[in-house]
């Protein structure tokens, strides 16, 4: 019976597969740690194998050759960076399949020929800070993402700072088909589509549908539509919509050409089926030769997009929301102030006095300092579907508001 026993346990433990515990491979920028590059590291490494990069800048690109692997600074993307002046490329290439458990955390990217590249795969993008990348006449100066196969992917893209990237289209990020990520709580600031379209987000493709949600979208400019946002040809996919909720979009610029009468300062829509609600747009410019090229929301072709629950106000230059004929938009539950150039520009029927869409001052917290929370009394948060725009918490206490009598309805406009 023991002889039996012993036999048995034996086979048993043979018949077990030997499990490898997930290791970490140590980069050094004196390469003299566990390997010498970075690139050396993720070639190294084993699925679930974890890259851990030290402080310093490491010139090079990067390619994760379908390895799940996580690649990580030690100490974050200000003191560790990835640098590819004069090498001539991306800094780094998703390219074969990876998934979202390929990651890439807390790294500078910048000074490649654009800065990130995600073709036929869905890594996740944690905290990088990705600036001064130029794509030149090609798209997504700070990341380009696209796909052509059947499926659909699902990238991760959260809490990277996207600065002072250039491209023809998508100075910020472009997105191609196929792509279905999840774009949350970024700050894309101050990138530029040169002659072309999105200075901040570019999207185009029948079967992308993101998820932009929590991001904060400013200063970007555009020589042509979409600042802030440019989407055209997103159609629903399996019944998703694009998503553009809960962010800040201010201080961006559409410069518009003449020929197309609209430029769309802070968001331009085309053929979309987009689902634009709770965002706080603010500042920004539709330039043209006219007022009325809109500086908030312009939705061109067809399409049938609802607009919800924003705030849309100050914007300088456009109007709040230009409309094509054609376009079977639901304008509802907005609040708009003082946008120059008028609230319902293009071919836009009355909205703003109806379907919940009130003319009020936001009162912002301090506008001057680019604090676009609200009081606590502001009809923002009073409204019957609010609270509306980005911020669902009030930012300061209540402040004075005169009440809407036919005396102060007249001086207030």
């Amino acid at each position: 019976m023991n002889c039996f026993w012993t036999l048995s346990v034996t086979f048993l433990l043979l018949a077990i597969p030997e499990w490898t515990a997930a290791r970490t491979w140590q980069v050094l920028n004196d390469g003299s740690g566990d390997a010498a590059t970075v690139q050396a590291g993720i070639d190294s490494a084993a699925e679930g194998d974890t890259v851990l990069v030290q402080p310093g800048t490491y010139h090079e690109m990067i390619v994760f050759r379908g390895r799940n692997v996580v690649v990580q600074s030690a100490s974050g993307p200000q003191s560790t960076i990835l640098d590819a002046s004069g090498l001539g490329g991306r800094v780094v290439r998703f390219e074969n399949g990876e998934v979202r458990a390929s990651v890439l955390e807390g790294f500078t990217i910048t000074h490649g020929v654009g800065g990130i590249i995600v073709l036929k795969s869905q890594p996740s993008l944690i905290g990088n800070i990705i600036t001064n990348n130029d794509a030149g006449s090609g798209n997504g100066g700070g990341l380009w993402l696209s796909a052509d196969t059947f499926n659909p992917w699902f990238p991760f893209i959260k809490g990277n700072w996207i600065s002072n990237n250039h491209a023809e289209n998508g100075g910020g990020i472009g997105f191609g088909p196929r792509m279905i990520p999840e774009l949350y709580d970024n700050h894309i600031d101050g990138n530029e589509a040169g002659n072309g379209n999105g200075g901040g987000i570019y999207l185009s493709g029948s079967d992308s549908s993101p998820d932009i949600s929590g991001n904060f979208i400013l200063n970007n400019r555009a020589g042509d539509h979409g600042g802030g946002i440019y989407a055209e040809f997103s159609q629903q996919v399996g019944g998703l919509r694009i998503k553009v909720t809960l962010n800040l979009i201010s201080g961006n610029l559409a410069s518009g050409r003449t020929q197309t009468g609209n430029s769309g300062g802070a968001i331009w829509l085309s053929r979309s089926y987009a689902a634009v609600d709770n965002n706080t747009i603010v500042g920004n410019t539709g330039d043209g030769p006219s007022e009325g090229y809109g500086a908030g929301i312009v939705m061109a072709d067809a399409g049938a997009p609802v607009i919800e629950k924003n705030v849309i106000a100050f914007n300088l230059k456009g109007g709040a929301i230009w409309c094509e004929e054609g376009v079977l938009a639901t304008i509802r539950n907005n609040l708009t102030w003082q946008n120059s150039g008028g609230d319902s520009v293009g071919v836009c029927p009355a909205w703003q006095h109806s379907e919940g869409n009130v003319v009020d001052n936001p009162y912002f917290c301090d506008m001057a300092a680019a604090d676009f929370t609200v009081a606590s009394n502001s009809g923002v948060m009073t409204h019957p579907a609010g609270p509306l725009g980005a911020f669902a918490i009030p930012g300061c206490g209540p402040v004075s508001i005169l009440p809407s009598t036919w005396g102060t309805l007249k001086t207030r406009y």
